[in-house]
């Protein structure tokens, strides 16, 4: 995959996305931006500010700088070193954010909010604590772009070609929970973060309880042929379940 774009390829020495796919680390950070750009042409917007959460060390962040060079980028994560480096890296405002995300407020709205493997590893009731901060913080018309495991993935740990990190009991505990309801969840031991795997009728579901923010985009296995990337418009007058 390839881009025109003249992106900042500074790595920090901190990061674990290079280190541990140093081959394909642009490329999925140029297929982050194709999935970003198709969001906003699908909203007719261009983004005048843009938050990236959990930013990590960059890896989308220098095409978001590249693309938008006059937005006012935000990056925010929990590793205090990676919002540091990327502020002082693309020229953003750094924010930290905390385990309790109730608790994080942000100075501002943003036309754009790209949000690259966080629901990946939430359990399901922390899922509408994330998807009402971010409406929060979307200005009316913004956009939230995020990503989730599918089925990808489960095809990937059935074939034996990615394992996630995951002993073969915990591949299967995650893989018959997703079959029985939608949604699986493991906390694997040898690893900081869980992983989850979520049913696009799961993310529907959650996103129909966040009145202002309507469905506009949902492409499976659409970020680097791995995860489901799903767009969302803030309404400017949120659906009512009652008239």
């Amino acid at each position: 995959m390839h881009t025109d774009l003249s992106y900042i390829s500074t790595i920090s020495p901190r990061d674990q996305m290079w280190e541990s796919g140093q081959q394909w680390y642009f490329e999925v950070g140029v297929s982050a931006l194709h999935c970003i750009r198709r969001a906003l042409e699908t909203a007719g917007i261009t983004p005048s500010s843009i938050l990236d959460m959990p930013s990590g060390h960059g890896r989308v962040t220098r095409m978001l700088k590249a693309a938008y060079p006059d937005a006012r980028l935000t990056v925010c994560d929990l590793d205090s070193d990676a919002v540091d480096f990327c502020a002082a890296t693309f020229g953003a405002e750094g924010a930290y954010s905390c385990e309790d995300v109730g608790q994080l407020q942000l100075p501002r709205a943003f036309d754009l909010i790209w949000c690259g493997s966080l629901f990946t590893h939430l359990e399901s009731p922390r899922w509408p604590q994330f998807l009402h901060f971010f409406d929060r913080h979307l200005t009316p018309d913004g956009v939230l772009v995020f990503t989730t495991h599918g089925r990808q993935p489960i095809q990937w740990m059935n074939e034996n070609v990615y394992s996630y990190g995951l002993q073969p009991a915990e591949q299967k505990a995650l893989i018959e929970d997703y079959d029985r309801t939608g949604f699986g969840f493991v906390s694997p031991a040898n690893q900081a973060f869980g992983i989850s795997l979520s049913s696009v009728s799961f993310v529907c579901g959650q996103l129909e309880r966040i009145g202002s923010l309507r469905l506009i985009g949902a492409h499976e296995a659409g970020w680097a042929g791995h995860q489901d990337v799903f767009t969302c418009l803030h309404l400017r007058r949120p659906y009512r379940s009652q008239p």
